[in-house]
């Protein structure tokens, strides 16, 4: 037999043993494989990972069982070390060049198995800055993440930056600062009273598509001559653009004419 298998190749001495033991390798190349996909697609049925890394992660894995098929075979036709020593030193030089593309690759896991989900609003602390961000998850790729801001704007984070940051299920919200003369508004109305400001200024931001958090309502000082009065606004569709909060506050000026309103946007996230 081995004499036949010589001749077929004769520039390669393969036996019946190297027949076998090719065979014994190729599988257990494809049981694992196969077993790891159903693991993978295990874990995908379950929402820890999308499908989209699914699907990247499955084909990462048949290239290497193919080239670790390719480099059995190669090892034992020529019972030689140098096809690892060969791949070895291409694996290493390969981690060196593409050492950042692995770490980005790697916090990408790393953020699907977070469960992050897209679109929902949350307040994100990333690294090195004091300030939160609001936003939602746009995409998820294997080296960014696509965010968008309560303005419509685009961010761009590194995957590496945002496995490491901290997050809080939150909405958007518009802060708006009253500052009431409640003598004008004796004056005017003959009475002032707050529960009454805060239901024209429900009504008005209902109007305009803003929801007012009564729990989030605060007065904050209130006098003699005059009264302050944070109110926070969750607005119902996004983003928010300019000219909705020009309206906003428009609208409320005219509305609380008599009492001399001074109107500030304190924060908008």
């Amino acid at each position: 037999m081995s004499e036949q298998l010589g001749n077929l190749f004769p520039n390669l001495p393969i036996t019946l043993q190297d027949l076998i033991l090719i065979a014994i390798l190729i599988v257990v190349a494809v049981t694992v494989r196969f077993v790891f996909s159903w693991l993978i697609a295990n874990i995908a049925k379950r929402g820890v990972i999308s499908s989209g890394t699914r699907i990247l992660i499955t084909r990462i894995v048949d290239i290497v069982v193919v080239v670790m098929i390719l480099i059995g075979v190669v090892g034992i036709v020529t019972a030689s070390l140098v096809p690892y020593v060969v791949v070895f030193v291409i694996a290493l030089l390969s981690l060196l060049l593409f050492f950042n593309e692995v770490k980005e690759f790697s916090a990408y896991i790393n953020i699907q198995l977070m469960r992050l989900r897209r679109n929902p609003w949350v307040e994100v602390y990333l690294p090195g800055i004091d300030k939160p961000l609001t936003c939602r998850i746009l995409d998820i790729s294997p080296f960014n993440t696509t965010l968008e801001d309560v303005f419509g704007n685009k961010i761009y984070v590194p995957n590496t930056v945002l496995s490491n940051s901290v997050y809080r299920a939150r909405q958007p919200h518009v802060v708006v600062r009253l500052e009431l003369s409640v003598i004008h508004g004796l004056a005017s109305t003959g009475d002032f009273e707050c529960s009454k400001v805060i239901s024209e200024v429900s009504e008005i931001a209902r109007d305009l598509l803003f929801r007012v958090e009564t729990e989030s309502t605060l007065l904050r000082m209130i006098s003699s001559q005059k009264a302050e009065i944070v109110v926070s606004l969750v607005p119902a569709k996004l983003p928010i653009r300019a000219s909705d909060i020009t309206r906003l506050t428009t609208r409320l000026s005219e509305a609380l004419k008599d009492y001399k309103p001074e109107i500030e946007i304190v924060r908008i996230s």
